[in-house]
């Protein structure tokens, strides 16, 4: 039987970082059915707690689907927390065939935005950076290819309940595109990028102390970025020394694009655009993406491309415009970088 857990404390210690069971103070109340998860309303998958094998649901007052970000409104708003063993998250009843769009970007290019179109105007359930798919990319390194392939479709059937979705992950999921495509062909793929250097001045204004450790302890900083970006691992190694915030971010922005390129040398029919091209033309970008998804072309996208998409968030255009790249930010420093890191992929 599944377990009821009566949420004690909420313990994140910053608004983004990754989910996980420490996220949570919680004590067992009951045991329950696990199928509560989805018959009783309310209830979405938060995350992995892979040391012991179980599954973490969230239960919340709130819709977290219509959120900015899935992960920070399932913390906000839960009120308890269902928890259930691999065997049953397996085992639960949902469609075996969801369908629908993977989302994929580097982030900070408009995916935001692009999702919710897709979900406002396109008639998908929106799921914007559900993390359960992040610690997947985590725990890949632990998992055997069969026990990561088995997760990856569980959590994915169970995101989507038997709904046609809209996923957009962090930038980071882009490490399992290859598997999600095996597993779910029946899904449009998309990737949204923007041009390097635009790129990482957006990136270093939005994300700047995103992480206390970033200033007390950057090498476990790094290591964690390794696990997400495996690039940034390989890179410091064999450089033999912390990286800076450039070489950070062009390991993030070179390796991203390079797996989009391998996704569709796997054969999946992938659409892509770029920050760039939604700015100066988006209903001529989206027209084609709605397209792509074999989706009607979309009406009454005034309101949407008006709206900003990440309002209410660290992330919102107010809150990023307070802010700036930090002092000593090296433009030439990254585009070298990034120049030195195709060479190394291209040979």
């Amino acid at each position: 039987m599944a377990q009821l857990l009566a949420l004690m404390e909420k313990t994140k210690p910053y608004p983004l970082a990754v989910a996980g069971p420490a996220d949570f103070r919680c004590e067992p109340t009951a045991s329950v059915d696990p199928r509560v998860v989805l018959t009783e309303p309310g209830h979405s998958l938060y995350c992995l707690d892979h040391d012991t094998r179980r599954a973490l649901f969230t239960r919340t007052d709130v819709d977290p689907g219509g959120a900015p970000f899935y992960f920070q409104a399932q913390y906000a708003h839960a009120t308890e927390v269902v928890a259930l063993s691999y065997d049953e998250l397996h085992a639960l009843p949902t469609p075996e065939q969801p369908s629908g769009v993977f989302l994929y970007s580097t982030g900070r290019c408009g995916s935001t935005l692009v999702a919710a179109a897709l979900a406002e105007r396109g008639g998908l359930a929106g799921l914007s950076e559900p993390d359960v798919l992040t610690q997947l990319v985590m725990l890949a390194p632990r998992l055997s290819g069969p026990e990561l392939r088995e997760l990856t479709r569980s959590c994915v059937r169970v995101l989507s309940r038997g709904r046609p979705v809209v996923i957009k992950p962090r930038s980071f999921v882009i490490e399992l595109a290859w598997l999600l495509h095996e597993e779910f062909p029946q899904f449009a793929s998309v990737f949204l990028y923007r041009e390097p250097l635009s790129w990482a001045r957006s990136t270093a204004r939005a994300f700047a102390g995103y992480d206390p450790a970033l200033n007390t302890d950057p090498a476990a900083v790094q290591d964690r970025l390794g696990r997400l970006i495996p690039l940034v691992a390989r890179w410091r190694q064999r450089v033999g020394r912390l990286l800076s915030p450039e070489e950070v971010m062009a390991c993030q922005w070179v390796v991203q694009l390079e797996r989009a390129l391998a996704l569709r040398h796997r054969g999946a029919h992938l659409f892509t655009a770029t920050y760039e091209d939604l700015l100066a033309d988006p209903r001529a970008v989206l027209d084609a993406l709605f397209a792509h998804c074999d989706l009607p072309a979309p009406s009454g996208l005034d309101e949407v491309l008006a709206r900003d998409s990440q309002q209410g968030t660290t992330l919102s255009r107010s809150a990023t415009a307070a802010r700036t790249a930090g002092p000593g930010f090296d433009e030439a420093a990254l585009t070298r970088t990034v120049a030195e890191l195709w060479v190394e992929a291209l040979r």
